[in-house]
């Protein structure tokens, strides 16, 4: 069963919205404090929120590299089928835990489990995002046009390169917590 693409992309679309306006509330939510009674405490409590806007910069910087690789391969995708809807929906379901797992990083600087959890969640998110790929243009099940293989294996190669990226983070990450032992 082969159905259209506009819902999926719709969805795919209202959720990056969501998920990004959630950042930057989730964000919000640390500027709760009593009112300053000189400029110099705004710059004191400006300067203690590095690790905050750095996560949401890394965070926002990945979720739209998310939402264009999705784009671009939507531009490709023509069909989709219940499976590709599986995917796209446990896909979205780690995405969405992306802002949980930035605030964790951003609230609890020098600990090593948000770190780790947030690898983890940015791993699977591209993991998921590369096998939505592999799936759709398996012998041409979902595509409408025949792509050669030079773009297809350019498309992998894009889709694998946060993988990498993400899996020397995490082993970087392994090292330095045995070294430090």
């Amino acid at each position: 069963m082969k159905l259209k693409v506009n819902r999926m992309e719709a969805l795919v679309d209202g959720i990056f919205a969501i998920v990004m306006t959630i950042m930057i509330v989730s964000l919000a939510e640390v500027f709760s404090f009593e009112s300053p009674e000189k400029n110099v405490n705004f710059y004191k409590f400006f300067s203690t929120l590095s690790e905050d806007f750095i996560a949401y910069m890394l965070s926002f910087l990945i979720l739209g590299i998310l939402w264009f690789e999705h784009h671009w391969q939507f531009h490709f995708i023509k069909y989709i089928d219940p499976i590709l809807v599986l995917i796209n929906i446990v896909w979205l379901m780690f995405l969405c835990l992306i802002p949980f797992s930035t605030m964790l990083i951003g609230n609890h600087p020098g600990f090593s489990a948000p770190v780790l959890l947030f690898e983890f969640n940015v791993l699977i998110v591209f993991s998921l995002l590369y096998i939505h790929w592999i799936y759709a243009i398996h012998k041409g099940r979902l595509i409408d046009v025949p792509l050669n293989k030079k773009s297809l294996f350019r498309n992998m190669g894009i889709c694998l390169l946060p993988i990498i990226i993400t899996l020397l983070a995490i082993a970087l990450f392994f090292l330095k917590s045995f070294i430090r032992i």
